[in-house]
């Protein structure tokens, strides 16, 4: 019987050994293309001067229409009952970027609001991105200064890391108030009525 087990054993043995397979890898390639890309992309909300543009009385916009202007008897200025945020959020495929804004003037005719017109970058850790909120700025990356709106290549954001992020520009009209920027002036009683138009035009540009 002990025997017959031992050559029962040795069968098994042999037999399994013959089933084994030599240890062996399989390579296969992966592969995807990243395109280039450099593109800006941006929404508008209205809000009341001083409110959140995503708070009470705030809405989308498509344009910086100021509609009527009131006037305000306090200061003697024509006064606009809403300001701007633009949100801008350039992609530049891990490039540095600037993002930036011209503006050829604010005019009706030979008269014009150039002086009247603000604009002020702004960052915000809490705009959310992707689904959740951005954080800090990206170390190097860096805001232009207040300014006033009608000029060429006025710098909003510097973008050194080449991160994409959500970038704020808020336009409104001087009212003579502390925080307007170097140069502007509030629209008075001498200025002359109508319609005053203008185009604001946003790019990016590889630093």
């Amino acid at each position: 019987m002990k025997r017959f087990l031992a050559c029962l054993t040795a069968a098994i043995l042999v037999l399994s050994g013959s089933f084994s397979f030599a240890a062996t890898t399989v390579n296969v390639s992966v592969r995807a293309v990243v395109p280039s890309t450099l593109e800006l992309s941006h929404w508008i909300r209205y809000a009341p001067p001083g409110g959140d543009p995503y708070g009470s009385g705030s809405g989308d916009a498509t344009s910086l229409d100021f509609g009527t202007l009131q006037w305000n008897d306090e200061f003697g200025i024509w006064t606009a009952n809403k300001y701007f945020t633009v949100f801008l959020v350039a992609n530049s495929s891990g490039r540095a970027y600037r993002i930036q804004q011209s503006c050829s003037g604010f005019a009706m005719g030979g008269s014009n609001l150039n002086d009247s017109l603000t604009m002020s970058p702004d960052y915000q850790a809490a705009d959310e991105l992707g689904g959740s909120a951005q954080g800090s700025m990206p170390s190097g990356d860096s805001l232009g200064s207040s300014t006033l709106a009608v000029g060429t290549n006025k710098v909003i954001y510097n973008g050194n890391a080449g991160l994409a992020r959500i970038v704020r520009a808020y336009y409104g009209l001087a009212t003579g108030a502390g925080g307007d920027p170097a140069g502007s002036e509030p629209i008075t009683g001498d200025q002359p009525s109508g319609t005053y138009n203008g185009t604001i035009t946003f790019s990016v540009v590889i630093q």
